[in-house]
């Protein structure tokens, strides 16, 4: 073990009592995300359920996890019903509400095409009077309604609440194209043996986190999950983990 780690596991030990974190509880809740969240068999299985169970062990805290659309987690979460939400993408408003893991799977937005009709991505301004399908409301949604908005972008925007619907639309050339995470529109695609789509260009990168409400989960026991978190980095547990899956973890 380096003596970067030692010091980490250190400073886990010393800073948090494993007695008084063993009585805590953290309530998680995912959705439906498939490759980073999904169920299995009727269990929540993925790279944000292995991460988090691990974690939760290491540290010796009581954690759970539950599967519901984004908009009800988001709901449970403002109640006081569940503490943390994984896989998130950070912005400001969101900075707000929550406390915020190490950042953890590196990916990326970007559109999608139908090989039928292919749009010849060379930016916003190329999807010109082009209807574009996206899954929401969600972050994905709202960076791409951030993106079309001017006077020059003539662009509309088809939303339904899964990723699926979109999908299946493209491989019928029923919207132009799909804005979509690239690793979702991929895992898609090798789900539903789609051979008519492909990445047609990347629009913006960004990294996944895990989030805790700071309404209803106390900052030490945030301090000392994100402490594990940073040791599993380092000691490249983490990227072993999200390799199993074909992603990339962040810087």
């Amino acid at each position: 073990m380096s003596r970067a780690v030692s010091i980490l596991v250190l400073l886990i030990i010393v800073a948090f009592p494993t007695g008084s974190a063993a009585r805590m509880e953290i309530k998680f809740a995912t959705q439906d995300f498939f490759p980073f969240s999904y169920e299995e068999n009727g269990e929540i299985k993925g790279p944000g359920a292995e991460i988090v169970r691990e974690v939760c062990k290491k540290i010796d805290v009581k954690c759970s996890i539950g599967l519901y659309p984004w908009r009800r987690s988001l709901a449970m979460c403002n109640k006081g019903q569940i503490q943390a939400l994984f896989m998130v993408g950070k912005n400001k408003e969101r900075v707000q509400d929550f406390y915020f893991s190490p950042p953890l799977i590196a990916t990326e937005y970007g559109f999608f095409e139908c090989l039928d009709k292919p749009i010849k991505y060379e930016g916003i301004t190329s999807l010109h009077n082009m209807t574009i399908g996206t899954y929401g409301p969600s972050n994905t949604s709202y960076s791409l309604e951030k993106l079309v908005i001017g006077p020059d972008n003539n662009i509309n925007i088809d939303i339904t609440p899964d990723d699926l619907t979109q999908f299946k639309k493209l491989a019928r050339c029923r919207v132009d194209a799909v804005y979509s995470n690239k690793d979702v529109g991929l895992a898609i695609m090798k789900r539903l043996k789609i051979k008519n789509i492909a990445y047609a260009g990347t629009e913006k990168r960004l990294n996944y986190y895990i989030a805790f409400s700071k309404k209803s989960t106390p900052s030490v026991l945030v301090r000392k999950f994100n402490l594990c978190l940073s040791l599993m980095k380092q000691s490249g547990r983490l990227q072993q983990i999200l390799q199993k899956y074909g992603l990339q973890a962040a810087d």
